[in-house]
């Protein structure tokens, strides 16, 4: 197998959890997300040009979902 057949895969962890991993086949030109936990099936199938910006978006995705929710006076 050539270097232009493999593919490539990254592990995404946030702190001490599996948040998912990119994949990327020879023939394309971005990495997609496959979630291995449920707390980010959101960013399931989204497309980043590196693995760093899918952390990125995982670690932005995990803080917005340790903040509580603003609650309105009524």
């Amino acid at each position: 197998m050539t270097q232009s057949q493999t593919q490539q895969a990254f592990i995404i962890e946030i702190g001490e959890t599996q948040a998912g991993l990119v994949n990327r086949r020879h023939d394309e030109r971005f990495f997609t997300f496959i979630s291995a936990s449920s707390a980010f099936h959101a960013l399931e199938g989204q497309r980043f040009a590196t693995p760093s910006a899918a952390e990125i978006a995982a670690r932005q995705h995990a803080a917005s979902q340790r903040r509580p929710a603003l609650r309105l006076a009524s």
